[in-house]
């Protein structure tokens, strides 16, 4: 018997239960055809018990396909009373599968479910290599981007310092009529930059951007995390989140774009960090002016530098920012 602290799902499931319904092909199909019967205007459609078979799985006899469809019903599906009743209200009603006044929708979780599939699959294939005009910070060699396997990776072919290395979804190569290999490449990294951005800057704010739970932090040697030309690297701050596994990477430049002061700063300097590419912006991208003041414990400064305009700020072992100097 489980612990009652033990995780369950949205539907009061244990994770692995709900992982084990989707073994089935009249399952997903199920899934799949109410995703696909929304498209992507209005609220979650509604379908009866025969438009849904018709639908899913149009060869079942109706009490198999009743089976799956209920084994479905709590965490993904919702059993709800029909739209021309109800008007678009999603209410659940205790009938029997069937029922001409039954209709059947996605769960939030479903939406999540299906969502996350449709969001990292492609149609295509996707490996690309990116026109992108940018010279390294530390050689000056211009960059190289490419997107494979689903990983955005922008690195210097000098000196193999690696800016960007990034899990970004298949859609930053999507043109609006959903056709890949239409998007210009500058149009592709400007979408996965404000992507990465997202994620990223989510988790220096210590707050996970797959599942919404706080995150842990601590301080890593760079020689420690297998980065290349770690030589080049002053620390790391680790953040994982306990609840999904998620876990990232930030140069300590990275995390101080989240604080209004850097962006003010930079901004009354000419430069909007809100809206510039991470690898463009030369203190969180690389540690050229990040300065290690000590280990035992932690405290590591930043300087951000326009010609002679200087902000130096200094976050200690809680990845808090404790000090300041410059910048009025």
């Amino acid at each position: 018997m489980r612990d009652r602290d033990e995780p369950r799902t949205h539907g009061r499931l244990p994770p692995e239960t709900t992982l084990s319904l989707l073994s089935n092909e009249v399952r997903a199909s199920i899934l799949w055809q109410l995703s696909e019967a929304r498209g992507g205007d209005g609220p979650p459609p509604t379908l009866s018990f025969s438009e849904l078979k018709a639908l899913a799985a149009p060869e079942a006899d109706s009490s198999r396909f009743n089976y799956h469809l209920q084994e479905l019903v709590g965490p993904y599906v919702e059993r709800v009373e029909t739209e021309e009743q109800w008007g678009n209200a999603s209410r659940p009603i205790p009938r029997m599968a069937g029922d001409p006044e039954v209709g059947y929708q996605l769960t939030p979780e479903g939406t999540t479910l299906i969502r996350t599939i449709r969001a990292w699959s492609a149609e295509a294939a996707t490996d690309r290599e990116l026109a992108i005009d940018h010279d390294c910070d530390y050689c000056g060699t211009t960059l190289t981007a490419r997107y494979e396997n689903a990983i955005l990776a922008i690195e210097c072919p000098g000196c193999e310092y690696l800016y960007d290395y990034n899990l970004t979804p298949p859609g930053v190569l999507t043109g609006v009529d959903d056709e890949f290999g239409d998007v210009d490449d500058a149009d592709v990294l400007d979408r996965a930059a404000e992507y990465n951005r997202t994620v990223r800057l989510a988790f220096a704010r210590g707050v996970c951007p797959y599942c919404g739970n706080g995150v842990d932090a601590e301080f890593q040697d760079p020689e420690d995390t297998g980065y290349p030309r770690g030589d080049r690297r002053a620390a790391l701050i680790r953040r994982g989140c306990s609840h999904c596994g998620n876990k990232d990477n930030l140069t300590v430049g990275e995390l101080l774009l989240r604080e209004p002061r850097v962006i003010s700063f930079c901004l009354d300097n000419g430069m909007d960090v809100t809206r510039t590419p991470i690898w463009e912006i030369e203190f969180a991208a690389t540690d050229r002016h990040t300065t290690v003041r000590s280990t035992d414990p932690w405290a590591v400064a930043v300087d951000v530098t326009f010609g002679d305009d200087r902000l130096t700020l200094v976050v200690d072992e809680s990845v808090t920012v404790v000090e300041e100097e410059g910048g009025a």
